[in-house]
């Protein structure tokens, strides 16, 4: 393709891994979580939470779910590795690190069951709008024309979702979706790179940016509903409330950074469109939200 000068037009073209995650903390929420990392970055952020495991000199699998509930003990080094990696996100790891997390609201009075008569349906259906929405909001201001995404998911999850036994299109239908979604943008006019996309099923186990994400969703869903009294959990995710508090500022008014780095935002409101105001159950009992 060429100007109207004839000089070759240079399109911008990025490889992001896409490292992702759902939750259903009780049976009115539906949560997707992502993690968005540029390629050339991948070494550099697996490098930060490989240090942190060596500091605490633990290399095991860390999820959110079977955190101990004390950061001393036996079980502190796994709680202390967990608390360091959110630290160090919300210390800059995100400007590498972008992560959105989607919370579907199945009891709002605009959600339509209908539409969803089997479990996966649902999950299959919401991650593909979480990554349409994570594209434009994280990766919206690069402009750019080509976007190459490989999407990690842990193959246990695949294999464990609530519809046992189900027949999950999930690796065919969210490439699909996802050019589909690309195309419809770019025909209506929108800003939109053109997506080039793969599943990968991976043992999370191996990949510490799918514990990561696993991490970060879990204390998005402490933020969000309260579920547990571990003082492990509760801390991390008061760390996500503080998060999310700042983001709701104005742009120049946020302390942290977590601009268009870190999002939290739920679907559907009444109406029946997406929305960012979000009453979260966590509260931070300290008199004030400090926010340094």
């Amino acid at each position: 393709m060429h100007d109207l000068w004839g000089n070759p037009i240079q399109k911008r073209l990025v490889h992001y891994h896409v490292f992702h995650d759902e939750s259903l903390p009780n049976k009115r929420w539906l949560l997707i979580g992502l993690l968005f990392v540029e390629e050339r970055n991948l070494d550099e952020v697996r490098g930060v939470l490989q240090e942190h495991r060596r500091r605490e000199n633990y290399f095991g699998e860390i999820h959110f779910s079977k955190l101990p509930s004390s950061f001393g003990g036996a079980g502190g080094p796994k709680a202390r590795t967990a608390r360091a990696w959110l630290k160090a996100y919300e210390s800059g790891l995100f400007e590498k690190a972008f992560f959105s997390a989607l919370a579907v609201d199945r009891q709002s009075p605009a959600y339509d069951h209908r539409r969803f008569p089997r479990d996966f349906h649902a999950y299959n259906r919401f991650t593909a709008m979480a990554l349409k929405a994570g594209i434009a909001w994280h990766l919206g201001p690069l402009s750019l024309d080509q976007l190459e995404l490989r999407l990690v998911s842990d193959a246990k999850d695949r294999g464990t979702r609530p519809d046992n036994a189900m027949i999950d299109n999930f690796e065919d239908y969210l490439p699909y979706r996802a050019e589909l979604d690309s195309l419809f943008a770019q025909a209506e006019g929108k800003s939109f790179p053109s997506i080039k996309m793969e599943v990968h099923l991976e043992d999370s186990a191996k990949e510490d940016l799918l514990q990561l994400t696993d991490l970060l969703l879990g204390a998005t869903q402490m933020a969000l509903v309260a579920g547990s009294n571990s003082a492990t959990k509760r801390a991390l995710g008061e760390l996500v409330v503080r998060w999310y508090e700042d983001t709701k500022q104005e742009p120049w008014k946020q302390r942290l950074g977590l601009h268009r780095k870190f999002n939290l935002w739920a679907f559907p409101d009444p109406n029946g469109r997406p929305y960012n105001d979000l009453s979260l159950a966590l509260r931070i009992f300290d008199g004030q939200l400090s926010l340094s």
